[in-house]
């Protein structure tokens, strides 16, 4: 009633509304992590449909992108996460003069200016090749996970999925940015142990080391030595005290810092004070800090979760892409959420077995 707009009770209902469908430019899937994958699938086959009847016409020109915003995590399922990453990246390399849709996933801190320059700092190789991450992540989120009611949150919600806590909730966050703003890094073996809550069983802390490889690194055979191997050190919680919603609210604490060979990236701060912290730059020749400009807003940004305004930078993005604006920015691709996906299904694995654990998919070609 507020937003004049249809209502249909499955995304199969909508498609079908060809009177509807065919007006659509974008869809933004905010359902239930575990649904994530079936519809987007449907959204990907439907924009391939389109193609397909465009170009058996003849009419390029006709084709219009179809363009899929997830919101996090991509599925709750490697299989899943694999497929989807295997059919965005068919979709890409099928691209043709008609072009094609993009698909995002809605890490919000992936599409900030800081993260943005932290990226273009790697691939431009200022900080050298990388040898070590260690990285935090502290939530206020205990009334989420030691409540029974949100079982959302805190129990598995589909027979594949791997357990439910804070690492499918929060930590999905932490390693979509460390993916994103290094390209070249993809997971290895994993180990890990969590700690639950006693109400509801949810993982509420974890510890783990992530090894990965750095295609950067390969040789001709493109092979990578152990030595080169890049070790990530991973911890994450919601035990913070606080409300995040209170006012004043309790912001997340957030801390990363990417050592490579020629000096380090460092990003920490409280994500609801701006002036807690800036993105740095330390060279190793000099051991001179540096504060990189990211635009106006210097300060520390993580996820951006205001409802006002314009929306998210990843909202925002989404957006241009729709219109097909050259403002478009992929903050967050379906690479980038598989290997979030691959860690994190490890990570449960690890701390059940309390082993060091291989990926599923260690050796899948990891494309670009």
């Amino acid at each position: 009633n507020n937003y004049s707009v249809p209502i249909f009770s499955s995304i199969q209902d909508l498609l079908r509304d060809v009177d509807v469908s065919a007006d659509i430019d974008g869809f933004i899937i905010a359902t239930p992590h575990s649904t994530h994958y079936e519809i987007a699938e449907l959204l990907l086959e439907e924009d391939e449909q389109r193609k397909k009847e465009v170009l058996m016409d003849g009419q390029n020109s006709d084709y219009r992108p179809l363009h899929v915003f997830v919101e996090k995590p991509m599925t709750t399922d490697v299989h899943q996460a694999k497929k989807l990453r295997d059919h965005v990246m068919k979709r890409a390399q099928n691209k043709d003069e008609c072009g094609s849709g993009c698909f995002l996933i809605n890490h919000t801190a992936n599409y900030r200016p800081q993260t943005r320059k932290a990226r273009s700092m790697v691939e431009h190789g200022k900080i050298g090749t990388i040898r070590h991450i260690n990285a935090s992540m502290s939530s206020p989120l205990s009334w989420l996970f030691d409540n029974p009611q949100n079982r959302g949150w805190t129990e598995p919600t589909s027979d594949e999925m791997v357990g439910n806590g804070f690492c499918w909730g929060q930590s999905s966050h932490l390693l979509a940015w460390i993916y994103h703003v290094c390209p070249t890094l993809h997971p290895q073996k994993v180990f890990c142990a969590m700690n639950y809550s006693s109400v509801t069983n949810a993982d509420v802390s974890h510890s783990a080391t992530i090894v990965c490889s750095d295609l950067s690194s390969c040789n001709e055979n493109n092979e990578i030595s152990e030595g080169n191997n890049v070790i990530m050190s991973i911890s994450g919680t919601s035990l913070l005290p606080g409300y995040e919603h209170s006012d004043p609210g309790v912001g997340k604490r957030i801390s990363i810092a990417i050592y490579g060979t020629k000096g380090a990236i460092l990003y920490s701060g409280d994500d609801k004070d701006e002036l807690s912290g800036k993105l740095e730059f330390r060279d190793n020749d000099t051991g001179r800090k540096i504060d990189l400009p990211c635009g106006p807003n210097m300060g520390f940004h993580f996820e951006n979760t205001e409802t006002g305004g314009s929306g998210p930078e990843s909202l925002q993005s989404f957006i241009h892409a729709c219109i097909g604006s050259d403002e478009y920015y992929a903050g967050s691709n379906a690479l980038d959420g598989f290997r979030t996906i691959q860690t994190m299904e490890a990570m449960y694995r690890s701390n059940a077995s309390h082993q060091f654990v291989e990926v599923a998919y260690q050796k899948v070609d990891v494309g670009t």
